[in-house]
């Protein structure tokens, strides 16, 4: 799996994304598997249609619009434009359509058990598709932010394993939870400072790639050939943001230091990496005690299925959006977000835009 995820990363960021929607779309079938059954003993028409149109509602309203930016070389430019103007309206539209149709499925004498499935759908499309959007909007600005909390994630959850292992309850005899039985105290801490110790070198580390921490750029025709030619050098040109580049800090005990500022950061990320996302792994077990399942699939033998690996990434995607917007890049713009607001406006306001930067820009 760590090759795989290796393999995928070292691609573009563009696929990258598209491996986050896949795995939205396999947790959102697992999540759905576990009331399917019920679902078919009580013979009711339409289940799967109606949530995955609403999943397929969801990923057109979330990725809709920046999926026709990324298209102009293959659709279209009438099209394109006319889909990218009425996105609003066409993703209004879908949702619309899967409400009439829960709607027509109504049964007789099944009506609590209908809306009971249908507030299943949607706190699953909530945290899945919502969570795992603000996965990739940090992508986007960087595969630094998504490769740094994942890892934390890992790290945390490898050494809660073998510090449990080697000294679970040898100081505190009773379990950390009890939604997770086996979990104990000693992992719990001894997992928070080996991930700080972890986040604090690894941060540094990647710090270092070009292709790690510059953000997305639109190429301008989607090719084969580009994608070899990416594959070939796949070590994007940007400017260095301020917050991966090394800084002198004088410290008391041992003096003059260089560090990165993202190594600081870094340690807030493992805080919340060991203290908070683990309760993502706790509410997924509350899940499966809930339906009596030992796992939600068999997809990795020994390991369950995707939402098993991915209970605690989602809430982590969140965190570091809110984290990186406010503390990090507060109020900055992204050159594709500059570019998606202008392409809203009118012929006559992107004429002075390009009048105003033709002038500026000619300007010695």
């Amino acid at each position: 799996m760590i090759a795989v995820f290796a393999f995928i990363l070292y691609t573009d960021h563009a696929l990258v994304c598209i491996f986050v929607i896949f795995v939205q779309i396999i947790v959102f079938r697992e999540m759905m598997n576990l009331r399917y059954i019920e679902a078919k003993e009580k013979n009711l028409w339409g289940f799967r249609t109606i949530h995955w149109w609403l999943l397929f509602t969801s990923f057109f309203y979330f990725y809709g619009g920046p999926i026709l930016q990324n298209s102009a070389a293959i659709l279209p430019h009438n099209l394109l434009e006319t889909l990218d103007r009425y996105h609003l309206v066409i993703s209004f539209a879908f949702y619309v359509a899967g409400f009439i149709l829960f709607i027509l499925s109504l049964q007789k004498g099944l009506y609590k058990y209908q809306f009971g499935q249908l507030t299943w759908t949607i706190m699953t499309l909530l945290l899945v598709v919502g969570q795992s959007n603000f996965a990739i909007q940090n992508i986007q600005k960087g595969l630094f932010w998504l490769i740094l909390p994942a890892s934390c994630i890992i790290c945390n959850d490898i050494m809660a394993y073998f510090c449990g292992f080697f000294f679970g309850r040898t100081f505190i005899d009773r379990p950390l939870t009890r939604l997770s039985p086996n979990k104990t105290w000693e992992g719990f801490v001894g997992a928070l400072f080996c991930t700080i110790i972890f986040a604090f070198i690894f941060s540094g580390y990647l710090a270092q790639w070009n292709w790690i921490i510059c953000p997305y750029k639109s190429p301008e025709s989607i090719t084969f050939a580009s994608f070899v030619d990416h594959w070939m050098t796949p070590t994007p040109l940007c400017n260095m943001d301020p917050v991966f580049r090394p800084v002198p800090y004088t410290l008391s005990i041992v003096g003059t230091v260089t560090l990165r500022p993202i190594q600081v950061h870094a340690i807030v990320f493992a805080l919340f990496a060991s203290l908070i996302a683990p309760f993502g792994g706790f509410f997924a077990s509350g899940i499966k005690r809930a339906y009596g399942v030992k796992d939600f699939d068999s997809l990795f033998p020994g390991h369950g299925g995707m939402t098993d690996r991915m209970d605690c990434q989602m809430i982590m995607a969140i965190f570091v959006h809110v984290y990186l917007v406010t503390f990090i890049r507060s109020g900055s713009l992204e050159t594709n977000q500059i570019l998606f607001y202008i392409n809203q406006l009118s012929t006559e306001d992107q004429m002075k835009i390009y009048n105003y930067l033709n002038r500026t820009l000619s300007t010695p």
